[in-house]
């Protein structure tokens, strides 16, 4: 398929594959990598490939554009299945497979960045790293600090066609952590052969906001509330506003719903907080760290996206992991629970989460610890590791055909 002229012209080509099943976390991670990247190369064509159902709900950055492979979610049992497309999950899986290939042929990407699915969903990208190897696009996979248990991980990766992946066919495996916090060399089965390639690059987080300009400060704390994309998250903010009818309170709250949240619950969450003083609702933002910047404690789960930018942003937390389908929030808010940065409570009650909150409160600057604990920059350092590996020999794709 012949490539535009815009395309033969751009001195870097980079693909994103984001497979994005369940929540925000794939892309709003993948996106920070994309800005980081055209930072650093602003002239570089960049594509993210995503089956995020909200991908069109976040500004893409400057020189980064997006090919919509149709959504999938889980059933209750953790199964995949059709997000909104009538039929099978085969004939979803085989458009998302053909439009990935195509898309490749046509992009001839220098650079192919894979997030966190070793081969993609039910092996959808493996003809692309085939095609990769074949052409010699350098390959990247992005895991991020907590995957899962260590035995579900090392169920995933006893797979032949995901040990064959990583050996043979991704240049470099980066972790989206710390070692501090989560050791995938110990904890995890890392074949030999990759532990060479593998490198902690820290946590991946946007930028954070200038400081905001104030007319006058904040009567009384503020508390902000944030369950990600909102998938599972109903739950939890009527825990949150329980906690808030057991008697007179002394901050402010602003919940934040997420795009996936269903309507339905979305609605009671309203109704409620209109019901309640100081209660603020939004049912999406899109600038959560403007929002952290201008609060005193936050409560939230321990995605990974929503977890690196609370430790950016030195805000004191409550971490409420999700447990199903993966236990890999749990994981996460328990290690850094254990590492004294943030409170972890995995089914509290509103008694115990209005306590949380008033510790969270008398302990300003909370996770504020972590940024000198931890690498903060995982974009550049990835960014670094790209611009090396591409300048290392290589057989460059073919120039796209005008």
């Amino acid at each position: 398929m012949p490539g535009s002229p815009a395309l033969a012209s751009a001195p870097l080509r980079v693909l994103f594959y984001s497979h994005d099943s369940y929540g925000l976390g794939h892309l709003r991670r993948t996106s920070t990598l994309a800005s980081a990247l055209m930072r650093r190369m602003p002239n570089a064509a960049v594509l993210i490939a995503t089956g995020s159902p909200v991908a069109t709900h976040f500004v893409s950055p400057p020189g980064v554009d997006l090919v919509k492979l149709p959504s999938v979610t889980k059933d209750s049992v953790g199964a995949y299945l059709p997000r909104t497309l009538s039929g099978s999950l085969e004939l979803t899986l085989h458009l998302r497979r053909s439009l990935l290939a195509s898309t490749f042929e046509a992009f001839a990407p220098h650079l192919l960045v894979v997030d966190h699915q070793v081969t993609g969903l039910h092996g959808e990208l493996l003809p692309v790293l085939e095609q990769a190897r074949r052409s010699g696009t350098r390959t990247i996979l992005g895991l991020r600090d907590v995957i899962d248990e260590p035995e579900v991980v090392a169920r995933e990766w006893s797979r032949p066609d995901v040990r064959r992946a990583l050996a043979e066919q991704y240049d470099r495996v980066c972790v989206y952590g710390s070692p501090t916090v989560f050791d995938s060399r110990r904890e995890y089965p890392v074949p030999p052969e990759l532990a060479a390639r593998l490198t902690f690059t820290g946590y991946v987080v946007r930028e954070p906001p200038p400081p905001a300009v104030r007319p006058l400060p904040a009567e009384r704390p503020q508390v902000l509330v944030t369950v990600g994309g909102g998938e599972d998250g109903g739950g939890r903010l009527q825990t949150y506003l329980d906690c808030l009818t057991l008697g007179p309170v002394t901050w402010d709250s602003t919940l934040v719903l997420g795009p996936l949240l269903d309507p339905t619950a979305g609605r009671h969450i309203k109704r409620q907080a209109r019901l309640l003083d100081g209660v603020t609702v939004h049912a999406f933002h899109s600038d959560l760290p403007r929002l952290l910047a201008e609060s005193h404690a936050v409560v939230s789960m321990a995605g990974y996206n929503s977890t690196a930018e609370i430790l950016q942003s030195g805000v004191s937390a409550v971490l409420l992991p999700r447990t199903f389908p993966r236990r890999e929030q749990l994981l996460r808010a328990s290690r850094l629970a254990d590492l004294s940065l943030v409170q972890c409570l995995t089914a509290p009650d509103a008694r115990s989460l209005r306590s949380a909150v008033q510790e969270a409160l008398s302990r300003p600057g909370g996770t504020r610890a972590a940024r000198g604990l931890l690498p903060l920059d995982g974009d550049e350092r990835l960014v670094a590791l790209a611009a090396a590996l591409l300048d290392q020999p290589a057989r460059r794709p073919a120039a796209v055909a005008s």
